[in-house]
């Protein structure tokens, strides 16, 4: 958790169960700051549920600071709390806009929290406790499933039904899930033990048997010997009492209606946009805030519906109520970023300060997705003051700036109509198997317990998204598969090659995975670097040798080689130049490209993922054309396993998007094959209005038949007038 520039602010939800919040408790608080950064006027806040508990000075340039303070009696409330850091940070020495990026403070997750006296209370009760959880120092809740094994049978749809309602009672932000028949050691702070078997299988996994196992279905809260507190127990006289017990943890559902539960990470939770509104920055945790600096930023996300179809036309609208002084000089401006790209901008043409009521900034629709959209507004703010920054012109001084309250987020109507394959609705809301109430096949490549961690990892997060449980068959019949939906998880050698086609991934990534998993990491990011850097110093003397030259081409990958080749073969060409100009200038004057002027795809192309890519996922229609397949694989199961939890974590998971993605758990990047084909599925009524806004958004993507179809009414039209004024008897 990092806080960047001269103010920012984050608030999120933590649990408490009803022991915990009688016992006197204090709050820890590390931190890692920038040495640019003024102790003397910047400041750093912590409050739980509106109440101050830290505030301090911020100094911590060298190592981490760590602060305790004592939280009041009254403060903490068993269930939600909410936890709120607010940072103010003042440059040293520059006064620049651009000095503004140098200002940071970075918590430190180890020494942060809240710690009771006499040690916190075991963890011990229903279920409404499993929420208390919480995280570990790297922000993650492993939850360590101990299973009789083996997985076969019944026992990989236990865990993958257990885990779901575990999530999603939780509200785990980052759950991680690790599956065997023992697991060593007491259960670590932040993380869950959960046991799952019957009643005669409980004394070989654990310490401590309840007796009501032996006499009906339960699931409950223990401290056992052996693993500790929290260790959850699944069980029941029989293997149906266990499934029972596991239905009974599944009975929860957590409405998406009106907006998507994000609070455990990003509080308050992201409103739902299913078709026109708008709603007050106040009611999305922004409060009316004056400022005296030079960057100013306020952050807020909305969510949208898995069957959001409107990429390519329409726009929201920020309707923005504000104030400036005199000091601030034109060519300040106002930016609005949405998912990380700027969306809109809105400069300040006048002098003598200015009032802006609800003036709009339009926000083009083609930045936002299905599921959470992180928006945020930034402030830039030039002044003849900080162009001198005479000594103490970083100081505090008078406000320039005013951002109310009631500047308003808006929204018109938009189509509604899923799409196959997607994954930005998958990740969204699990889209479309949400739409199946048959249970969801879920094949593992290979039947071991890394396979099944993964698996288990990844469904824990789709109940998350979706809001409650969805009903898994880990056990599919291999003939019934070509008419369901399914999700295939594994090693990408356990991946059959028809499963592979289908998705649209290369066969050829088995054999770059192999070469890829054989190179120690640190060594090719060594390696990779070094390259990189001796063909910029060969690039800087005007040359290259041919061994290095050699060196380089083996290094490219395959869309590398073709870029090399296609930029000499077209630089030899005047007509491919002028073509490749006309693009160009297509693209930047009216954002159409030679792709957007198809009518139908070509020869069908095979994605091929980058060699040192962590975790491929891809999804396509099965081979009969009326359900979903949904591939997520890795080099090899236990690396599948290990990257999952990174892969699901919000960060990462909510950029998934297109047809296809590679993710790199090294760089974090992602590689991304965007949706060249697809089909509709209807997720809402076909009325006149959606009808037209559905046929919109797919002309300004399909621009050919957009035009063929005005050609044609054109021509019908001009034939029509002929006839009509022949017959009115009038020369044409």
């Amino acid at each position: 958790m990092i806080f960047a520039g001269e103010v920012a602010s984050r608030a999120w939800v933590i649990y408490a169960t009803q022991e915990e919040a009688n016992r006197a408790s204090s709050f820890l608080l590390s931190y890692l700051s920038s040495v640019v950064v003024m102790p003397e006027t910047s400041r750093i806040r912590v409050s739980i549920n509106g109440q101050p508990v830290i505030e301090r000075a911020i100094a911590a340039s060298q190592e981490p600071a760590h602060f305790e303070a004592p939280i009041q009696r009254g403060t903490l409330r068993p269930g939600a709390n909410i936890v709120r850091i607010d940072v103010v940070q003042r440059h040293r020495t520059d006064c620049a806009v651009t000095a503004t990026y140098e200002l940071w403070t970075e918590i430190n997750n180890e020494g942060t929290g809240i710690s009771f006296t006499g040690g916190q209370p075991p963890l011990s009760g229903g279920l409404d406790d499993i929420a208390s959880v919480g995280v570990d120092r790297f922000g993650v809740t492993p939850i360590r499933l101990v299973t009789p094994g083996p997985i076969e049978g019944g026992g990989s749809t236990r865990v993958l039904r257990a885990v779901q309602g575990l999530a999603v009672r939780g509200q785990f932000p980052n759950p991680t899930v690790s599956v065997g028949d023992s697991q060593p050691g007491p259960t670590p702070k932040g993380g869950l033990t959960v046991v799952v078997g019957t009643a005669s299988e409980l004394p070989r996994l654990m310490a401590s048997v309840p007796n009501e196992a032996r006499q009906r279905p339960i699931t409950t809260l223990i401290e056992d010997d052996r693993f500790g507190a929290p260790t959850l127990v699944i069980s029941g006289p029989t293997p149906a009492d266990v499934d029972r017990a596991i239905d009974r943890l599944n009975a929860i559902s957590i409405p998406q209606n009106n907006a998507v539960s994000t609070s455990t990470v990003f509080a308050p939770d992201a409103p739902m946009f299913t078709g026109a509104r708008s709603i007050r920055l106040a009611d999305l945790g922004v409060s009316t805030q004056e400022f005296s600096g030079r960057r100013f930023r306020i952050e807020f996300q909305i969510a949208l519906p898995d069957d959001f179809y409107a990429q390519a036309y329409g726009r929201a609208r920020l309707l923005v109520d504000a104030a400036f002084t005199a000091a601030v000089r034109p060519g300040s401006h106002l930016d609005v970023y949405v998912n990380e790209q700027i969306a809109s901008n809105l400069p300040i043409t006048t002098s003598g300060g200015g009032l802006l009521q609800n003036e709009p900034m339009q926000i083009p629709l083609r930045n936002f997705r299905p599921g959470v959209n992180h928006i945020w507004l930034e402030v830039v703010l030039d002044t003849e003051s900080d162009a001198r920054c005479l000594p103490g012109a970083t100081l505090p001084a008078e406000d320039r700036f005013v951002l109310f309250d009631s500047t308003e987020f808006a929204m018109d109507d938009f189509a509604r109509i899923g799409r196959l394959p997607d994954l930005a609705a998958f990740a969204a809301a699990a889209f479309p198997y949400n739409l199946d109430d048959n249970p969801l096949a879920v094949v593992l490549a290979r039947q071991d317990s890394a396979t099944l961690a993964a698996a288990a990892t990844l469904i824990s997060r789709l109940a998350l998204a979706n809001g409650t449980p969805l009903a898994i068959d880990a056990s599919p019949a291999s003939a019934t598969l070509g008419d369901r939906n399914t999700i295939f998880v594994g090693g990408i050698d356990y991946i059959s090659p028809g499963i592979l086609d289908q998705v649209g991934v290369a066969e050829n990534v088995r054999s770059k995975w192999v070469v890829s998993a054989d190179e120690p990491e640190g060594n090719a990011n060594r390696d990779e670097y070094d390259n990189v850097l001796q063909r910029f110093r060969q690039r800087q003397v005007g040359e290259e040798t041919p061994s290095a030259a050699a060196a380089t081409r083996e290094s490219e990958n395959t869309p590398e080689i073709y870029q090399r080749w296609r930029d000499n073969v077209h630089g030899r060409n005047n007509v491919y130049g002028l073509l490749e100009g006309f693009e160009r200038w297509l693209q930047s004057t009216f954002s159409i490209s030679f792709d957007s002027l198809r009518i139908q795809e070509g020869r069908r192309s095979y994605f091929e993922p980058p060699p040192r890519t962590s975790v491929l996922m891809a999804q396509a229609m099965n081979p009969s054309g009326n359900s979903a397949w949904t591939m997520v694989a890795g080099r090899t199961p236990e690396s599948l396993a290990a990257a999952m939890p990174r892969f699901t974590s919000d960060g990462v998971w909510n950029r998934v998007g297109g047809q296809a993605v590679a993710y790199q758990v090294a760089s974090g990047d992602i590689d991304r094959r965007d949706i060249r084909s697809f089909q509709f599925i209807i997720t809402q009524p076909l009325t006149i209005g959606n009808f037209r806004m559905i046929a919109a958004n797919w002309l300004s993507i399909n621009i050919v038949p957009y035009a063929l179809m005005l050609l044609c009414a054109g021509t019908l039209l001009g034939i029509a007038t002929a006839l009509l004024l022949r017959r009115l008897g009038r020369p044409t």
